[in-house]
Formats: structure tokens, sequence, C-alpha cells
């Protein structure tokens, strides 16, 4: 098995309980960079993957591919980690091996430990208010939505099918004893504490 474990901005305090658990259990640890690896050394001996920032995606799918491989060697065989600076599924690292990880290796299980990411971690810092809509890109096409207190499901993801979101997820009170989860044809009420994930799988057709 692989646990993507989330390390936060950087401040050891800002480490969750859960993801230094996983860092003591595993009897492997990946980090993708120094920082990553100054925050797991209290936890555990981490093994440094290099990710070179090069534009040439030929040699990047090689590196990625043997990267992927090492971590399988270990991942078929025991727990073993990779703990990526910020939140392991917020334009991470991690996101890009477990997806070549898929590819190569799809036997082995992944599971990952949510962290303080970015958004949150600048809010506190700048001292500012993101308690309406906003934006957060990194320059790439735009083909994922999330609605938060998604009490209407069903009435948001038509209204999303019309701008080419074609696959939902919707999650209701996460990470508690009432969690639910539901994907495809979303129901007509759910809870205030709920979530909907959409994404467009195929690009949205031009209007002639």
């Amino acid at each position: 098995m692989l646990i993507g474990v989330s390390l936060g901005p950087g401040d050891p305090d800002l480490l969750t309980y859960k993801a230094a658990d996983a860092l003591r259990r595993a009897e492997k640890v990946f980090v993708p960079g120094e920082m990553a690896a100054d925050l797991v050394c209290p936890y555990s001996q981490p093994e440094m993957l290099k990710f070179p920032m090069i534009s040439d995606k030929n040699k990047l799918e090689e590196i990625w591919a043997e990267n992927a491989d090492r971590v399988a060697d270990y991942a078929s065989r025991a727990e073993t980690a990779f703990a990526c600076i910020g939140d392991v599924n917020t334009f991470s690292t991690f996101s890009h091996l477990r997806r070549v990880l898929k590819e190569r290796h799809p036997s082995i299980e992944v599971e990952t430990i949510p962290g303080v990411g970015t958004i949150p971690a600048l809010a506190s810092r700048f001292g500012v208010d993101l308690s309406g809509s906003f934006q957060v890109t990194d320059g790439s096409p735009v083909n994922t939505a999330i609605r938060m207190k998604a009490v209407r499901p069903a009435e948001v993801a038509a209204e999303l099918r019309e701008e080419g979101f074609d696959e939902f997820i919707l999650g209701t009170r996460l990470y508690t004893p009432e969690e639910e989860i539901i994907m495809g044809d979303m129901p007509e009420r759910s809870d205030y504490f709920s979530v909907l994930y959409a994404r467009r799988r195929s690009r949205r057709k031009e209007k002639k």
C-alpha cells in the first residue's frame, strides 16, 4: 500500500497527528525535496527522489516512470509513504506520481491523508477572508469545479452539465461517522455540510 502524506505549509506544528502516525508506521518514506525531508526526519529517515524542473516531456515521463517503479517496489510489499509539502491532492507532485503508478502498477492500493494546503495557509498568513467564492489556477485549463454547501446537488449538477462537466461526486459530512459519498446521479437534496465535485472528462464542444 502507498499512503500520500500531507505535510502542511512548512511549520512542523501544522503537521496532523494522522500524518505523523503514518510517517512513523511506514516501513519506507519517500519525499520529493529537502523541505519535505526536514519535516519527515523526526519520524522517519526518508529517501529523496529527484523531480527536476525540465521542459522535455519525454525525459520527464522517463523520470516519473523510474520514480513510480522505485516507490512501487516497496509499496507492493509493505506500507509505504510519499510525503509532500502542503496537501498531496492539490497541485502536488504526488498527483503526478499516482497517475503514473496507476498506469504501471494498477494493483497497488493508494490512500491519502489531507493536510493544510496553500489556500488555507495563505488566508491565515495574509489575514484575508475567503468566505465567498474565489478562483484558484496554475494556468492550466479549468476542468474541475467544486461547490460548497451543495444542498441541491441535482440542480447544481444540471447547471454544471451546461458548462460541459460530466462527472460528479457528492460528499456529505466528510471524515465524520455520518460521512456519505455518492457518485453518478445526484439526489435532489443533501445536507448543509455537503460538497460537490465536478469534472470535465472530455473537452467541451464549441458552439457553432
